[in-house]
C-alpha cells in the first residue's frame, strides 16, 4: 500500500469513527440542537460588534449626539445576546458530551461482563482499565471541549466571513486564496498527531498496568526487594510517555504559529489593499473600521480552531480503543436448553482442549463419568490440567474437541446462565469484592434473607468471626477482602457457594488457605453438603483425598489412573509415587 492509499485509509477510518460516535447522539438531538443554536447566536454577535463599531465611528464623524441614546443600548443588547448564546451553547454541549460518555461507559462495561475468558487472558488489565477510563475520557474531551470550539469558532468564522464578503467580496477573496495553504498545514499536523497519539495510548495502558501490579502485589515487591526494579519499569514507561508528549507539544508549537502566520498574512494583505486610495475615497471611516474590526476578529477564531487538533486526535484514538473492545465478540451463548434443576450426572467424553492462540493440548482425550452424590477428586502435579478441566464444565472456554454432558445434555446446548446456575465453584484464587460481607456472600442475587446468609456462613465456619466484627454482616471487607485473613476470606468464598446451593459443586483446592482446625470443620460441612450434591474436588490435602469416592489421577493432560485411595496405593503406580513424594510430606 503506497503512502497516498495509507493516508486515504486513515482518513476513512477517522470518518467512520466520527460517524460511529454520532450514533450516540440518538435521543440527544434536542439538547444538541440547542447547543448549536446557542453557538450560532454567539457567532452572529461577532459581526454585530463590527457593525456597532462602524455605527460608533460614523456617529463620531457626523457629530450625532442623539446616537448616545441608542448605541449603548445596542452594545448591552449584543452582550446579553452573547451571554444567552454562550449559556445555551456551553451548557447543552456539556450535557450532550456527558450523556454520550455515560452511554459509552455503560455499554463498554456491560460488554466487558460478557466477553470470554480468553479475552481476559490475552489482554492486560491495565489496557482494559485505560480503555474504560482514559479512553472514554479522551472521547469526552473531544465531544465536549473540542466540539464546543469547532462549532462555536467554526460558526463564528462563517458569520464573520459572510459579513466581510457582504461588505466587500473582492477584497475578501484573499482568505480563499490562502485557504489551500492552511488546509495543507492542518492535514500534516493531524497526521502527525494521530501517529503519536496511537503510540501514547498504548504506552499509557502499560503505565497503568505497572502501577496496578505494584499496588496489587506490594507484599511480593517488598518481600523480594524489587522496589528498584518496579521503579525502573515505571520510569521507563514514564520516559516514553514524556518523549511522546514532547513530540505532541512540538507539533502543536510549530503548527499553531504557522497557521496564525497564514491568517496574519491574509489580514496584512487586506489592510494593505484597504488603504489603497480607491477604497479610502469610496468608503466612509465607519465602514472601513467596521470591516477591519470584522477581519481582526477572525485570527482569534482561527487560533482556537488550530489548537484542538491534539484533543480531537486523542479523542479519535480513544474512540478506536473503545470500539475495538466493543467489537470483540462476546462469550458464545447459542444454547437454548433450560431446566429448573439437575440431578448431577456428568459425562466427559474424549475431551481434548488447547487454550486459544496456542497449539499445545492441555487436555488429551479425557473421559470419565460422575453419578449424582459422588465426590470425585482430581489428583496430580501442578500443570497436569486439573483446573482447566474444572473450568470447562462451566464453559469458561469453548471445547476444542470432545464433549461434556450434564444430565445427559451437552453443555453447549444449555443457555449459559442456566448452566452456571446449576454449578457452584470455589477456587483457591479467592475472588471477593470491596463490599459488605452480606453482599459478598449473596453475590449476584439480592433475594436471600439474612437467615439464609447466616446459615451459609455457619456451614462454612465463618459466623464465629463475623459475630466479633462491630458491624457484623454489614462490615466492609476492603478490596478483595484484604481486611480479613486468608482463612476468613476462603470461608466467605465457601459460604457463597453454600448459599447458591447448586446441585453440582466444584472445589478447586478450596480448603488450602485454612488452618487445620478450620479445615476439619469446613471439610465436615463440605461432606454434609456433598451427600446430595455431585462434587468435583481438585485435591490439595490428604483429608480430602481420603473422603473422595474415587480419584482421577492426571498427568500431562491425561488420566493415568482411576480408583479409590486404597486401590491406587495398592497398585503401586503413578499415584503411589505421588502420594509418597508429595502428599505424605505435605500432610
Amino acid at each position: 500500500m503506497n503512502a497516498q492509499n495509507m493516508n486515504e485509509s486513515k482518513a476513512t477510518s477517522s470518518i467512520q469513527t466520527y460517524m460511529r460516535l454520532l450514533k450516540y447522539l440518538k435521543g440527544l438531538i434536542t439538547p444538541f440542537a440547542l447547543s448549536i443554536v446557542g453557538f450560532l447566536i454567539f457567532a452572529a454577535s461577532q459581526p454585530l460588534l463590527a457593525k456597532l463599531m462602524e455605527m460608533v465611528i460614523n456617529s463620531i464623524e457626523q457629530k450625532d449626539s442623539n446616537a448616545r441614546w441608542l448605541l449603548p443600548v445596542l452594545a448591552v443588547g449584543i452582550f446579553v445576546l452573547r451571554g444567552v448564546g454562550t449559556f445555551l451553547g456551553v451548557y447543552y454541549n456539556e450535557f450532550v458530551g456527558a450523556s454520550v460518555v455515560r452511554k459509552i461507559k455503560l455499554e463498554l462495561f456491560k460488554h466487558l461482563t460478557i466477553l470470554p475468558a480468553a479475552f481476559y487472558n490475552e489482554m492486560s488489565q491495565g489496557f482494559i482499565l485505560h480503555s474504560l477510563h482514559s479512553g472514554v475520557g479522551s472521547v469526552q474531551a473531544a465531544v465536549t471541549n473540542a466540539l464546543k470550539i469547532v462549532i462555536r469558532e467554526g460558526l463564528t468564522i462563517i458569520c464573520l466571513l459572510g459579513y466581510v464578503f457582504y461588505l466587500n467580496w473582492k477584497l475578501s477573496l484573499v482568505f480563499l486564496l490562502l485557504s489551500p495553504l492552511l488546509a495543507l498545514l492542518v492535514s500534516y499536523s493531524t497526521g502527525r498527531l494521530r501517529k503519536i497519539a496511537r503510540k501514547n495510548e498504548g504506552n499509557a495502558g502499560q503505565l497503568l498496568q505497572v502501577s496496578k501490579e505494584l499496588i496489587s502485589n506490594y507484599g511480593v515487591v517488598r518481600g523480594f526487594g524489587a522496589e528498584s526494579y518496579e521503579t525502573r519499569r515505571y520510569a521507563e514507561a514514564l520516559n516514553r510517555s514524556f518523549k511522546l508528549q514532547l513530540k505532541v507539544r512540538k507539533v502543536s508549537a510549530i503548527f499553531t504559529p504557522l497557521s496564525q502566520l497564514v491568517v496574519a498574512f491574509a489580514v496584512a494583505i487586506i489592510i494593505f489593499l484597504l488603504l489603497h486610495p480607491m477604497f479610502l475615497l469610496t468608503s466612509s471611516t465607519g465602514e472601513l473600521v467596521g470591516y477591519l474590526t470584522a477581519v481582526a476578529l477572525l485570527p482569534k477564531s482561527f487560533q482556537q480552531l488550530s489548537g484542538i487538533g491534539n484533543t480531537i486526535q486523542n479523542g479519535l484514538i480513544g474512540a478506536e480503543l473503545i470500539f475495538n473492545l466493543l467489537d470483540t465478540p462476546p462469550e458464545k451463548d447459542e444454547g437454548t436448553y433450560q431446566v429448573e434443576t439437575v440431578e448431577g450426572y456428568l459425562d466427559v467424553n474424549n475431551l481434548t482442549f488447547s487454550y486459544p492462540g496456542t497449539e499445545r493440548a492441555v487436555l488429551k482425550g479425557i473421559s470419565f463419568s460422575i453419578k449424582p452424590g459422588e465426590m470425585i477428586a482430581l489428583v496430580g502435579r501442578s500443570g497436569s490440567g486439573k483446573s482447566t478441566l474444572a473450568s470447562l464444565i462451566t464453559r469458561l472456554y469453548e471445547i476444542s474437541d470432545g464433549s461434556i454432558f450434564l444430565d445427559r445434555v451437552d453443555i453447549n446446548q444449555y443457555q449459559l446462565a442456566n448452566l452456571r446456575k446449576h454449578v457452584s465453584a470455589v477456587s483457591q484464587n479467592i475472588a471477593l469484592f470491596e463490599d459488605t460481607i452480606r453482599n459478598n456472600v449473596a453475590y449476584g442475587d439480592t433475594g436471600y434473607t439474612d437467615e439464609q446468609i447466616k446459615n451459609a456462613l455457619e456451614n462454612a465456619h465463618a459466623q464465629e468471626f463475623i459475630d466479633e466484627l462491630p458491624n457484623g454482616l454489614d462490615t466492609m471487607i476492603g478490596e478483595n477482602g484484604l481486611r480479613l485473613s486468608g482463612g476468613q476470606r476462603q470461608r466467605i468464598s465457601l459460604a457463597r457457594a453454600f448459599l447458591k446451593n447448586s446441585p453440582f459443586l466444584i472445589l478447586d483446592e478450596a480448603t488450602s488457605a485454612l488452618d487445620n482446625e478450620s479445615e476439619s470443620i469446613v471439610t465436615k460441612a463440605i461432606e454434609d453438603l456433598a451427600q446430595t450434591r455431585t462434587t468435583l474436588v481438585i485435591a490439595h490435602r490428604l483429608s480430602t483425598i481420603l473422603k473422595a469416592d474415587r480419584l482421577l489421577v492426571m498427568d500431562n493432560g491425561i488420566i493415568v489412573e482411576s480408583g479409590t485411595h486404597k486401590e491406587l496405593l495398592k497398585s503401586g503406580g503413578y499415584y503411589a509415587d505421588l502420594y509418597h513424594t508429595e502428599y505424605e510430606k505435605a500432610n
